[in-house]
């Protein structure tokens, strides 16, 4: 019965849902209304945050909408929150002149052709293949709706010379590609000495206490005992062993892993990072990254510091996904076993690590100067003014 309830109360929640968008698509745009989204309805953050954070330090006259599924989500004062899939996000929506996203529309939406839609995505760099490079593993809803998506985006930002090439490669996407870095990596270009203290606090650390993040990145529905299973006891002997001093482990599991099925061990110098606001301020923050195949990997390239990476199924993970770049080639040491990864730590050398990061920074190509969000911010402004001038209503 429930079931029975649900499906029609679906069917009916879309057909509301479409009605809105077509009265909605009669509607004026208003050129200084933004909206904005984080993974389609998360919270404050990641690359439209930072460009949201600009906007607002600017005074800008752009009035910021963002979509939230959360009500605990907390934002600035000055940007109002919309739930996703209701007649009011649809209103703002249609009357928006300016969108922004890290990630596919993957709700339903008609974009006017006046509207202006930035796409941030959500990473750079990666191991994994994605999009159009990995189509074997895509459903045909998802190739349709992600080609549909690229048609209508106007303006990509890309923080590499290899990012530009894979959007253009297999991401279905022709458009604009503005090459001035990622909002979220400018981050990385600040005081990193005051964002460390911040995340010390926040932990309860003393300022002498060094910091590795375990960061391994989301596997889908695998079930085993090889996922998310760092040696936490062992990693700690082996980062003392080599860099002395005293050490906390931060573990940060990816949001879409069920933390009941891989549970943080309750240890004195380990502890769950997931509740931290942000995810940059923990990269920028750590002094050592464990991670697997996530693309967090390559910030630590961009900051030139000290990352590992350890993943037992990188056998079954290239079979059904493929890889960008052989594991063994990256300039981060990589182990298939624990015991692989303790001898790695200890065997650390600081100065072939820097030389092979510098090789990867140029075949990479980066873009990041510190000023992506300005760019974007820049873009943003530039295109209110221009339509407020069409349109005769610009001061």
């Amino acid at each position: 019965m429930k079931k029975y309830v649900l499906a029609v109360y679906l069917f009916y929640h879309r057909l509301m849902i479409q009605f809105c968008w077509l009265i909605c698509s009669v509607l004026p745009i208003d050129p200084r209304k933004a909206v904005f989204s984080n993974f389609n309805g998360g919270g404050y953050g990641d690359n439209p945050a930072f460009i949201a954070e600009e906007l607002l330090r600017r005074k800008s006259d752009c009035r910021i909408y963002w979509v939230s599924a959360n009500r605990g989500d907390r934002f600035p004062e000055a940007v109002r929150r919309v739930r996703p899939n209701t007649p009011r996000f649809v209103y703002h929506m249609s009357t928006a002149g300016v969108w922004v996203d890290n990630t596919r529309e993957l709700y339903k939406f008609r974009k006017k052709r006046q509207q202006f839609y930035i796409q941030t995505w959500h990473g750079g760099p990666g191991l994994k293949r994605v999009e159009g490079d990995c189509m074997e593993a895509l459903g045909r809803q998802y190739i349709s709706y992600a080609k549909k998506d690229s048609e209508a985006i106007d303006l990509f930002l890309s923080c590499c010379r290899w990012c530009t090439e894979l959007y253009r490669r297999s991401f279905w996407y022709q458009g604009e590609i503005l090459e001035r870095g990622i909002p979220k990596n400018d981050l990385y270009f600040t005081d990193r000495a005051f964002i460390r203290e911040k995340v010390l606090a926040y932990f309860g650390c003393t300022s002498d206490t060094k910091l590795a993040l375990y960061a391994p990145t989301y596997r889908g529905d695998q079930d085993t005992d090889a996922l998310y299973r760092l040696d936490y006891e062992k990693v700690l002997r082996a980062l003392e062993d080599r860099f002395p001093g005293k050490w906390k482990i931060l573990v940060h599991l990816h949001p879409n892993v069920n933390p009941a099925a891989y549970p943080i061990p309750v240890l004195p110098d380990v502890a769950d990072a997931g509740p931290y606001p942000y995810m940059q301020e923990l990269l920028a923050g750590c002094d050592v990254l464990f991670s697997d195949y996530s693309g967090c990997a390559f910030d630590f390239l961009l900051m030139e510091k000290p990352c590992f990476l350890y993943a037992e199924d990188a056998e079954e993970m290239e079979r059904n996904k493929g890889f960008y770049f052989r594991p063994e080639e990256l300039p981060f040491p990589f182990a298939r076993t624990g015991q692989e990864l303790l001898g790695q730590i200890r065997s650390f050398s600081q100065e072939a690590y820097l030389e092979k990061c510098g090789v990867w920074l140029s075949r990479i190509g980066y873009f990041d100067t510190g000023h992506a969000s300005e760019a974007a911010a820049e873009r943003i402004e530039d295109r209110i003014q221009r339509k407020e001038k069409r349109s005769g209503t610009g001061t």
